[in-house]
């Protein structure tokens, strides 16, 4: 059968089977207790389905934590975790010059730990989290390795690339690392 009007259900609104609807608000929390389908038969190439988290904030600032999503599961005591999350934040509020952050959190040993931020302007991991790339990587920048002493890969350990250990101290002035022709360091 079809219904047309309005809906007014103060208490539990039970539907089986297929429900369309046109629109649907709601201004109070939601469980779906089944796994959720966005569909788009749009043929263009515009994106779709889409999923928009709009925080419409009367006093936006720089800073502001905007929408999320969280990786819930239990942990072996059974009590729910969240085990990792995405969360979008402004970085720069100022009209016309706006800048958004995308920051990933994981649990790491028991805590909240935010380990990187994907900037406007830059990738950032934090909180010791490590790169570590399984295959080629090309730079088309300069690179700057910074290993306890601003500037230098030499003070306080030692520093690998390509296979050639580099002293964890430094040695005579005007030190130089020379090959001999033949593949060989001397």
């Amino acid at each position: 059968s079809t219904f047309t009007g309005a809906i007014d259900a103060n208490g539990n609104l039970d539907v089986d089977g297929t429900t369309s609807l046109d629109a649907l608000t709601v201004d109070e929390n939601a469980t779906f207790n089944a796994d959720i389908e966005l569909v788009s038969t749009d043929s263009g190439s515009s994106a779709g389905p889409i999923i928009d988290l709009y925080r419409n904030s009367s006093s936006a600032a720089d800073a502001d934590y905007l929408g999320q999503i969280k990786f819930q599961g239990e942990n072996d005591a059974g009590q729910k975790i969240v085990y990792s999350k995405i969360t979008g934040k402004i970085l720069d509020a100022s009209d016309g010059t706006e800048d958004g952050i995308l920051e990933f959190a994981f649990k790491k040993a028991g805590s909240n730990n935010i380990s990187g931020r994907f900037r406007s302007d830059s990738l950032q991991l934090l909180n010791g989290t490590n790169f570590t790339v399984a295959g080629e990587s090309t730079f088309t920048g300069r690179v700057t390795a910074n290993h306890g002493v601003t500037g230098n890969i030499n003070s306080t350990g030692i520093s690998t690339v390509s296979g050639f250990t580099f002293p964890s101290s430094d040695g005579s002035e005007d030190q130089a690392l020379v090959t001999d022709g033949n593949g060989s360091l001397s």
